[in-house]
Formats: C-alpha cells, sequence, structure tokens
C-alpha cells in the first residue's frame, strides 16, 4: 500500500495546489473546531468564576468570530473540495484510458489475471477522487486525538496514553478491511458474471433474444445466485471481523471511563485549575466521535487506496508488457512491400486453455497477394490474423515483414501501416463523417477521402438513405440519433477500414457476414483490386467459398494447423476439407 499511499498524497498538488492549498486549510479549521470551542468553554469558565464581565464578553465575542471563520470556511471550501476530487478523478481515468487503451496487446482485456484488475479498478474508480480528501481528514483526526489527550494529559498526566487505547480498533478494522479486499477480489469473477447477466436482461441489444426466449426469469435467478455467491464470501470475512473489532471498542471504552473518573477527581482535589478541567472534560466528550472518526476515515481511507492500488497495477502491468514487447531500438516500417509476409514456426496458447489455438504455422504470402483464409469455426482464423496485427505475442515462431521480424517494429508504427475490419465492427456513435474519419486521424476533416472510402466499401445507398449525409448522428445509446442495422453497421466499419491508402496488410475478418451477395461481391473486387495495385498483402478470413475461389492463394486452417495451401480449382480437386466443404456448401446453390 505504500505506493498507492504515496500517489495518493501526492495527485492533489498535482493536480492542482491552489485548490489542494484550499482544502488543507479548511481540513485544518474543520479539525480544529471541537478543540478550539474547548479551550474557549474552559477560558469562559474561569473568566466566569473571576467574575470577570469584560473576559467574558470578549471570549464570547471571540467564540462567534471563531465559529463563524470556521462554518464560512467550510462552507466557501465545500465546492473546492468537491470540484478538486472531481479533478483527481478525471485526472486518473485519463491516464487509465492512456495505458489500457495503449496496450500492445490484448492481454489486459483478455488475461483473467490483468482484467480482474482491471475491472476492480472499474468497479472502486469513484473512490480515487476523495482520497486525497480523506487522507487529510484522517491526518487531521488523528492530531486532533492526540491534541485531545494532550489536554486531557495537563489535567491527569496518565492519561497521555488514551489514544495508545484507540490503536487496537484502528488495527482491528484495518485487519477487517484488508479481509474484505480479500474476499473482494475473490469475488470479482462472479461479480463480473452479474454485470453481465445483468446487462444481458436490461440493455437493447440483447433485448430481442432474452424476450423470444423468454429469459427473464433464468437471467434474474443466475444474477441473483452470482451475486448472493459473492456476496456470502463476503459477509463471512465481515463476519469474523466483528468480535476482534467489538473487543477493541470495548477495551477503549473501559479506558475512556476510567479517564473521566481521574479528571473529575483532579478538579475536586484541586490539583487541576476550573477552566483546564472544564476544557478537558469537554474534550473529553469528544473523544468518542474523534476516535469513530478515526475510524470511519481509516475505512473510506482504505477504500480509496484500494482503489488506487487496483489502478496502479493496472498501469505497472502494462509498463511491464511495453517494456517487454516494444523493441528498445525499433526498425522502422517499410514503406512498401518488397518480397511480402512470411511465418515461421507460428505457436499461440490462450492463457486460460490446456491446449494451443495455433501450432507450427509456416505460411509465406506474396506482395500483391490477396489471401483466403478459410476453415471450420474454431480453427484458429481470427487468432492468426490478430497474431498478424501483433494484438497477441507468439508463445514460439515469428513473423516476417520483407524478411524483418515483426517483433522489431513499435507496435504503433506497424498499425499504422495496416487496416482491419472486424466481422464484429466497433458501433461508434458520432457522425458518420466521424466514425468513418477515425480510420485514418490525419484524413478525417476530409470530406472526399471519407466518401471515397464510403464508395470503396460500397455505401452509397446508406449515404442516401441517412438524411444528413456525412453529418448524420449514429446510434441511440449516447445520443438520439439513426439507428443501423448489421449490414450498414458492417459497411460503416468497412469504408473506416478503406481509409488508409496502401497499407502494407489488410485484414477482413468476415467483413462481408451481414452483407448480400452483390454488396460481398463488390467489396471483394474493390478490396483485390487494391491490393494487386498498392501491393500490400490482402487477408480475407471467410466462410463463403464463392468469394474465398477467386483469391490468388487459399490457406485452410484446422485445428490450428495450416492443412492446404492452393489455389480454389487444386484444392476443389483434391480429396481435402477444402473439397468436402466447398461441396457442402455447393450443395444449397445447386
Amino acid at each position: 500500500m505504500t505506493s498507492a499511499l504515496r500517489f495518493v498524497l501526492t495527485i492533489g498538488p498535482r493536480t492542482d495546489r491552489v485548490r489542494s492549498l484550499i482544502v488543507v486549510a479548511v481540513v485544518i479549521l474543520e479539525q480544529a473546531t471541537g478543540i478550539g470551542l474547548a479551550v474557549l468553554l474552559g477560558l469562559f469558565s474561569e473568566a466566569a468564576n473571576r467574575h470577570s464581565t469584560g473576559d467574558v464578553l470578549t471570549l464570547a465575542l471571540c467564540a462567534a468570530v471563531f465559529v463563524m471563520l470556521t462554518q464560512g470556511t467550510f462552507i466557501a471550501g465545500y465546492f473546492t473540495r468537491l470540484r478538486l476530487q472531481e479533478e483527481i478523478q478525471n485526472d486518473v481515468e485519463r491516464q487509465f484510458l492512456d495505458v489500457v487503451g495503449t496496450t500492445p496487446t490484448l492481454e489486459v482485456h483478455e488475461r483473467s489475471s490483468r482484467s480482474d484488475k482491471a475491472a476492480l479498478y472499474r468497479d472502486a474508480r469513484g473512490e480515487i477522487g476523495p482520497g486525497f480528501d480523506r487522507l487529510l481528514l484522517l491526518a487531521g483526526a488523528a492530531l486532533v486525538l492526540i491534541a485531545s489527550a494532550a489536554l486531557m494529559a495537563s489535567v491527569v498526566p496518565v492519561l497521555a496514553v488514551l489514544p495508545l487505547f484507540a490503536v487496537p480498533t484502528v488495527l482491528a478494522t484495518r485487519a477487517a478491511d484488508d479481509k474484505r479486499g480479500q474476499a473482494m477480489e475473490r469475488a470479482t469473477p462472479r461479480t463480473r458474471l452479474a454485470g453481465h447477466l445483468f446487462t444481458l436482461a436490461t440493455t437493447a441489444a440483447p433485448g430481442r433474444e432474452t424476450r423470444l426466449f423468454g429469459l427473464a426469469g433464468e437471467l434474474r435467478r443466475r444474477h441473483r445466485e452470482a451475486w448472493d455467491s459473492a456476496g456470502r464470501d463476503i459477509a463471512r470475512a465481515d463476519r469474523r471481523a466483528r468480535i476482534p473489532i467489538a473487543l477493541a471498542w470495548l477495551f477503549f471504552v473501559l479506558a475512556y471511563a476510567i479517564a473521566i473518573v481521574l479528571m473529575v477527581r483532579a478538579g475536586l482535589s484541586g490539583d487541576a485549575s476550573l477552566g483546564l478541567v472544564v476544557t478537558a472534560i469537554a474534550v473529553s466528550s469528544q473523544i468518542t466521535g474523534q476516535v469513530q472518526g478515526v475510524l470511519s476515515m481509516t475505512f473510506w481511507t482504505l477504500e480509496s487506496l484500494r482503489a488506487t492500488r487496483a489502478f496502479l497495477d493496472v498501469v505497472e502491468d502494462a509498463a511491464v508488457e511495453r517494456a517487454a514487447v516494444v523493441p528498445a531500438t525499433p526498425v522502422a516500417v517499410p514503406a512498401r512491400l518488397d518480397h511480402g509476409i512470411k511465418v515461421e514456426g507460428l505457436d499461440f496458447q490462450y492463457w486460460n486453455r490446456d491446449q494451443p489455438s495455433l501450432n507450427g504455422i509456416d505460411i509465406e504470402f506474396p506482395a500483391g497477394a490477396v489471401v483466403a483464409l478459410v476453415g471450420e469455426n474454431g480453427a484458429g482464423k481470427s487468432t492468426f490474423v490478430k497474431m498478424l496485427s501483433g494484438l497477441y505475442q507468439p508463445s514460439a515462431g515469428r513473423v516476417l515483414v520483407d524478411g524483418t521480424d515483426l517483433a522489431q517494429f513499435a507496435p504503433e508504427d506497424w498499425r499504422s501501416r495496416i487496416t482491419v475490419a472486424f466481422q464484429d465492427p466497433v458501433h461508434i456513435e458520432m457522425s458518420l463523417r466521424d466514425t468513418i474519419g477515425l480510420g485514418r486521424l490525419q484524413r478525417r476533416d476530409d470530406p472526399e477521402r471519407i466518401l471515397e472510402a464510403l464508395r470503396t466499401a460500397g455505401g452509397d445507398k446508406l449515404l442516401a438513405s441517412l438524411p444528413e449525409g456525412l453529418e448524420t448522428r449514429l446510434g441511440r445509446k449516447s445520443w438520439d440519433g439513426k439507428g443501423l442495422s448489421g449490414g450498414q453497421w458492417q459497411t460503416v466499419a468497412n469504408a473506416r477500414a478503406a481509409m488508409r491508402q496502401e497499407p502494407l496488410l489488410r485484414i477482413l475478418d468476415e467483413p462481408t457476414s451481414s452483407l448480400d451477395a452483390r454488396a460481398e461481391e463488390w467489396l471483394f473486387q474493390q478490396y483485390a483490386g487494391l491490393s494487386r495495385l498498392e501491393g500490400g498483402v490482402t487477408v480475407l478470413v471467410t466462410h463463403r467459398f464463392t468469394t474465398a475461389r477467386a483469391a490468388d492463394l487459399i490457406v485452410v486452417l484446422d485445428g490450428g494447423r495450416v492443412v492446404e495451401v492452393g489455389t480454389h480449382d487444386t484444392l476443389s480437386q483434391a480429396d481435402g476439407l477444402y473439397a468436402e466443404l466447398f461441396r457442402l456448401q455447393a450443395r444449397y446453390f445447386v
């Protein structure tokens, strides 16, 4: 927790130095209010005992000014504190976006040891913003508790150790919080499942199937089971913590009762002045609240530190990954392919699987070639294209680009020279102009380039159907925009992929699965022509053999291995998997 504590303590001044100083001043005045009034009450008692009317009036005026000052400062500083919390939260979230959004691979999203940390942060990210304020309040509450003990010790010296009797309560609370945090971490997979089930039951996209299949009751049942299972572990940790906390609290209450008796006796015996005894007793009446304040602030500060620790874990993992993946002295990506892309002995195994998804892949794609990647579901096609994209790191083997290992390129440089259209495109809810323009940020304000990309993707009909053309707002989740069909969203994604001109590698992962046959044929012809003209490699993942047959090279994957390579004519006449799948599909068109 040391690094998290350091981060929380310094992030306020780093984010906004002026507001941080104001918050420190407000916290000091807030925490000093109780002791300040107790001291004034003691002085007031002394003045009254001396029958000094002038002193009484002066002290009464001082008390009024003190109360007005502290309350006015609190009110004035309230919105400053809120704004500082918001600035800190926004700063941390921007850092999280930068880190998670730029990791070289997809491990932060897919590897459970890392995705669970990211999920912990997302679930508790609202706790980091108030962390600086909470830490100051905790420190202030602890100092006030010590000052109160010092005032009581001035009446009865032995009472200087009274704050030590609160230590067991703090330690017991800390231990309980640690155990609760561990239980929450263990429960994270179940709470994530519950969140997924909640999304299924309450959002639009899954709404069709959940209603048609009558899944509301089943989803509710599974959601309850996931939450109850996670909650039982957390509740068990809470129950185990109750007895130590109760015993620690009883220990403190007994010490507090003895302190009151000792102070009263000192006053009656004349060992301390009336004003001092009144001040000490007034302070002692606040001790319980001060200890409770320390305990509650300890709990809330620990919540902030836990969220901060999760955030720092994600940042640290991303830094380790970047150091392992990004070469210290990257090689420049070629401007154009002279030979092509060669894959040698490529293996890859997912972190949660016993068997490799790719095993011993050896294949060469000549420059300018259009390659069709075919195979049954689960054959490893999508995994293979992600390896080519650099989204995964191989377990063994390598990918050579004109003879240079892909690992020697900076990931950002390589990805700037490739383009991809996936079968499950992201529905980016912006204007049509922006949604397509994101494919090449340097040309996002160029309507001619955007229209050209849209035409390449066969989007003329889509454009004509939109009321405001390129300025039409798309999607209905973020705003009241134009809803698109699955095929239209795929056309937009294909246009976004077409924004990049002369890529070294163009990957089309089932880009026509939601398109009709005519649109599919148009799209293939466009990309095939571009690939042969520009000299890059186009890899087309497809289940449609009408598309695959026009490719220069067909690669058949089965069980993570390359089992056949050739043209449509040679493979369809051979007695292999391609011929079998082709005949199965062809019978529906005879």
